[in-house]
């Protein structure tokens, strides 16, 4: 652990350096500052190690993936993305000091996951398919896989594995990498499940085309569709890295 000031002063370096990259809007960087201060004043420069490996990969495959029609807010993360994304994050590494890094990495190897299923698996070819009902779907249609997007989910969560493995304990650390890789598909299998069965699901009537933004990118105010009106993505991701920890610690449990 390194003191709170210390923690304070790089995490809000690191985000005010995301806002100048335009990965970061201005309550995103806010945001990005309290998460990162929780982790690193618990974890240390591991901790910075694990959120640079899903800050980075994620921001990176939202720029290259700017024409697929969910990424509604840009490449900028707001302060509701980043509390979803990281929020649980932070809090697992703050309530349970002995298994701080498991539980963090969990979260957010399951929030990586997803981020890696949604962007990679965007560009696939295939038809997608709703993960429950196995129907054909709309590109973009919340819960709607494609075995493209699967392979990006287990490899957005072998990111972090790999992070652990790599900044872990010696003793254990093999086991602790599978365990995050366990928790971060787990995470991200919740999420298009729930994206399927109970995330509202918009629509733009002006492009018809699947949306999750209340206004689209074109101007168009969007209609609800389906799902549970105010069950919105970000919800599903609050849901998605919280099952990221849970896993963790299930299989981390010792």
């Amino acid at each position: 652990a390194i003191n709170l000031a210390a923690a304070l002063a790089a995490s809000a370096a690191i985000s005010a350096g995301g806002w100048r990259a335009r990965a970061l809007a201005p309550d995103g960087a806010a945001a990005a500052t309290a998460v990162g201060t929780a982790i690193l004043h618990r974890l240390s420069w591991r901790g910075a190690a694990l959120l640079g490996a899903f800050f980075v990969s994620s921001s990176a495959l939202s720029r290259l993936s700017r024409g697929q029609e969910m990424a509604q807010r840009g490449s900028r993360r707001d302060v509701v993305q980043v509390l979803a994304n990281g929020g649980v994050a932070a809090l697992g590494a703050l309530t349970d000091e002995r298994r701080a890094l498991t539980l963090a990495a969990g979260s957010l190897a399951a929030a990586t996951a997803d981020t890696w299923a949604t962007e990679i698996g965007s560009t696939s070819p295939d038809t997608p398919r709703l993960i429950v009902s196995r129907r054909p779907a709309v590109p973009g249609t919340s819960g709607a896989v494609t075995a493209r997007g699967l392979a990006a989910a287990l490899g957005g969560a072998g990111l972090l594995g790999l992070t652990t493995f790599a900044v872990g304990r010696s003793e254990s650390r093999a086991c602790d990498a599978a365990t995050v890789v366990v928790a971060g598909v787990a995470g991200s299998l919740v999420d298009s499940v729930l994206g399927e069965l109970v995330q509202e699901r918009r629509w733009c009537p002006r492009c018809d085309k699947p949306t999750e933004a209340r206004l689209h990118r074109c101007g168009e105010p969007t209609v609800v569709v389906g799902g549970c009106r105010g069950v919105t993505n970000d919800v599903v991701n609050v849901v998605c890295t919280a099952s990221g920890t849970a896993v963790a610690a299930a299989l981390g449990a010792r």
